[in-house]
């Protein structure tokens, strides 16, 4: 989901602050332009400031580990953004306590991280342990839009997208009351809208709320930027449900393209790219393209998942019905099996 890092709160007065504060901010500003190197080295020292002033500045140093974490999944490293994320959110619920507010930006942050590795529980788990709280202490804040987004794309995954569109809806009015509609939450309310609405087949309404997304990514942060590159395969399955083949080939190609460019450490988003092209290759009736395509995807998500996971199940029956249609059918029995264990695992 990839949201917004974090500012250091300020706790308490000391000489040594205006240093911790300045280099977080530094590496904050080193990061949103993509220079990870310099912004790993800021905020290396910003931490050391903030273990030199003891205990009390525990809270400044979850903060700067979670902008860390934050940074680290912007470069796709995702496994070891959410390691640090753990960290982050520990201390904060020592410090902070589970209701404050920065703890649950933490937690939605985290929630995100574990969708994109595939730990559905794990992301629910956070997801629903911050909904009630949001919805009591902080009902017009942010935060519960990013949790209504994380449970809707949970539900997307579990084949209930009118559920999905009921959550993603109420995530976009929030954000529009409280964060306009020109800004990245926006950007992603959007999307998860127009997404349920494609699962629902609404086509025409789901078209114009993803290009929407991808205008206010593109302004923002870019037209090379992986969040674009995604929003691009989405449009892609729009056009391949209206059977505009050749739309959709052009969307999900310049989409891929664009993932190698900008981040080719994503394997998340590669994989959903190239699963996208698969299906689209499968229904132009090109298996041999979508064969190779799907079985790199698989491979991906063997890896890289910390768990099977709807994901891979539905890439596991798109797989067996490609082979089936090469007339492989032992293989294709092995896949629908293996996708069988999941669906039963789960």
């Amino acid at each position: 989901m990839g949201l917004a890092v974090l500012g250091v709160i300020a706790l308490a007065a000391n000489g040594a602050q205006p240093d911790g504060f300045k280099l977080n901010d530094l590496g904050l500003a080193a990061a949103s332009r993509g220079d990870y190197a310099e912004a790993d080295r800021l905020y290396g020292e910003a931490m050391t400031v903030w273990k030199s002033l003891g205990p009390q500045y525990e809270a400044h140093l979850a903060t700067t580990q979670g902008n860390v974490a934050e940074m680290l999944c912007m470069q796709g490293k995702r496994r070891e953004g959410a390691k640090l994320f753990e960290e982050s959110l520990a201390s904060h619920r020592q410090t902070l306590g589970s209701t404050h507010l920065r703890t649950l930006t933490i937690m939605n942050l985290l929630g995100g991280t574990y969708l994109m590795l595939g730990n559905d529980q794990r992301a629910a788990a956070l997801f629903n342990e911050a909904l009630p709280v949001e919805r009591e202490l902080y009902p017009n804040d942010l935060q519960l839009a990013r949790t209504l987004a994380g449970l809707g794309l949970l539900s997307q995954r579990a084949k209930k997208p009118e559920e999905a569109l009921t959550m993603s809806e109420e995530a976009l009015n929030i954000v529009l009351k409280t964060g306009g509609e020109d800004g990245l939450d926006a950007a992603l309310a959007y999307g998860n809208v127009g997404e349920a609405h494609r699962w629902l087949g609404h086509t025409e309404r789901a078209l114009p709320l993803l290009r929407k997304a991808r205008s206010i990514y593109e302004r923002i942060l870019g037209p090379t930027h992986p969040r674009v590159a995604s929003v691009l395969s989405q449009e892609g399955l729009v056009y391949m449900q209206d059977r505009k083949f050749s739309l959709a080939e052009k969307a999900m190609v310049q989409s891929l393209e664009l993932l190698a460019k900008s981040c080719p450490d994503c394997t998340f988003e590669q994989s959903v790219g190239e699963s996208n092209l698969g299906l689209l290759r499968l229904r132009q009736g090109k298996y041999a393209d979508a064969d190779r395509l799907l079985t790199h995807v698989l491979s991906i998500e063997e890896q890289y998942l910390t768990q099977p996971n709807p994901e891979m199940a539905r890439t596991l029956m798109a797989l067996a019905q490609i082979r089936e249609k090469q007339r492989r059918y032992e293989d294709a029995a092995r896949l629908h099996k293996r996708a069988d264990l999941i669906a039963e695992y789960r």
